[in-house]
């Protein structure tokens, strides 16, 4: 699967956990510190909306709907065809607080944050958080390359500091781990 089609698979999958969530789930404690589930829709949300005016130039559009899954659908939709764009992964672009990057490098961000966040849903609502074998390697072997810079690890960072798991647990577990997650996690 190449990084595209990655891409888009972690946003259905998203698509598909929000679309059996209902009102209940919303004030779930999530393993991002802090965040609620509805907290980390909304993060979703304006992220995506982010990562579509970092390649287009657009200033960050405002979510689509107060419904964070019409909003998330709305926002996945533009992503996917701001990323197919003509020549998008091999030009640079800007991207807020974190400087110059190749588009390749932006997909591959977007790709790991969305699909590391469908593992903390399914952990907050309770429903078996293993993720499909190909697209956790992948965001595995790309979050490998992030650095451990406090501005990209750590308190207020956009990861916390990795988490130890062994070599030989299972993909999803050293995926989650190396951002920061105990892969047992339980709210």
């Amino acid at each position: 699967m190449d990084l595209l089609d990655l891409n888009r698979s972690a946003l259905d999958l998203n698509l598909k956990l929000w679309a059996d969530l209902d009102e209940a789930h919303l004030d779930l404690p999530t393993p991002c510190a802090g965040w609620t589930v509805y907290e980390l829709l909304r993060h979703q949300v304006e992220s995506t909306l982010s990562f579509t005016a970092a390649v287009t130039g657009a200033p960050v559009a405002e979510p689509a709907s107060d419904d964070m899954l019409t909003a998330y659908r709305a926002a996945s939709d533009a992503v996917t065809e701001a990323f197919r764009g003509d020549g998008v992964l091999e030009r640079v672009m800007e991207f807020p607080g974190y400087g110059l990057r190749p588009g390749k490098s932006l997909v591959a961000a977007h790709f790991v944050d969305n699909l590391v966040h469908a593992w903390d849903l399914c952990r907050a609502i309770g429903v078996d958080s293993t993720l499909d074998t190909e697209p956790a390697t992948a965001a595995y072997r790309m979050a490998r390359y992030y650095p451990t810079t406090p501005d990209v690890r750590g308190p207020g960072a956009a990861f916390a500091l990795p988490v130890d798991v062994p070599e030989d647990a299972p993909i999803t577990d050293r995926l989650v781990g190396l951002l920061g997650r105990s892969p047992n996690w339980s709210a």
